[in-house]
């Protein structure tokens, strides 16, 4: 009887284990946003598919971009644009505060950034229209499971962002009433791995655009110093 006693208490207290209850979509997002508002810096790796223009006269067409930002106001990122719909270029750009320069086309030399470069990736850091922010106001979020990115376990969540949330962010080079936006949240560390952003299809554009970046380094130790 001793020995039915104790089998019997070992089950009983096996079986009255609480599984962990799974996170809710606004929860992951709370938390994510809540973690690059504190990172002190991150690197992003930007890829565009479609048309995004980032100058008023739509010359400059922005293919990708990869760069670091450092808190509160440092940006060095490097650019790959299309130049009048006909030959491809790199362009740094390094901003600190409000001053900001790029490497000419050409020559490659340093010089102010020319008025008509309309995107400044330090809008990505911006504790009001920034990616913490903007992932913070998406409606309509949906947990959608989980999955691999870059070897990372991540929550995939989609939502939807408005043009005034995300104009800011994209430089307005997106057009639309509402715009889809997929999520991928580290399951351990809340950390923003990737977000997918696209163009609805009443953007009015013969090649909507999507944009997929890649965010990683965060709290890495960078420096980034004026280039003149």
């Amino acid at each position: 009887m001793l020995l039915l006693a104790a089998c019997g208490g070992r089950g009983g207290t096996g079986d009255t284990t609480t599984p962990t209850p799974e996170p809710t979509a606004g929860d992951v997002i709370a938390k994510a946003s809540t973690t690059i508002a504190n990172a002190k810096s991150i690197h992003f790796n930007l890829k565009i598919e479609g048309d995004s223009y980032v100058d008023p006269a739509h010359t400059i067409r922005l293919l990708n971009a990869q760069g670091d930002l450092l808190r509160p106001d440092k940006v060095d990122v490097t650019f790959q644009v299309n130049l009048f719909g006909a030959s491809n270029a790199t362009i740094r750009m390094i901003t600190i505060g409000d001053h900001s320069w790029t490497t000419d086309i050409l020559s490659g030399k340093w010089g102010p950034a020319p008025e008509e470069f309309g995107y400044n990736p330090s809008v990505l850091f911006d504790t009001q229209n920034g990616l913490g922010p903007v992932i913070g106001k998406l409606h309509d979020v949906k947990l959608e499971g989980t999955e691999e990115i870059g070897g990372r376990t991540a929550y995939k969540i989609t939502g939807v962002a408005s043009q005034n949330d995300i104009s800011l962010l994209t430089a307005e080079s997106m057009s639309g009433s509402s715009f889809p936006v997929q999520l991928w949240i580290d399951t351990e560390t809340s950390q923003l791995l990737q977000i997918v952003l696209a163009e609805p299809e009443d953007s009015g554009k013969d090649h909507p655009a999507t944009w997929t970046m890649r965010i990683s380094g965060y709290d890495e130790d960078i420096s980034i110093e004026s280039p003149v």
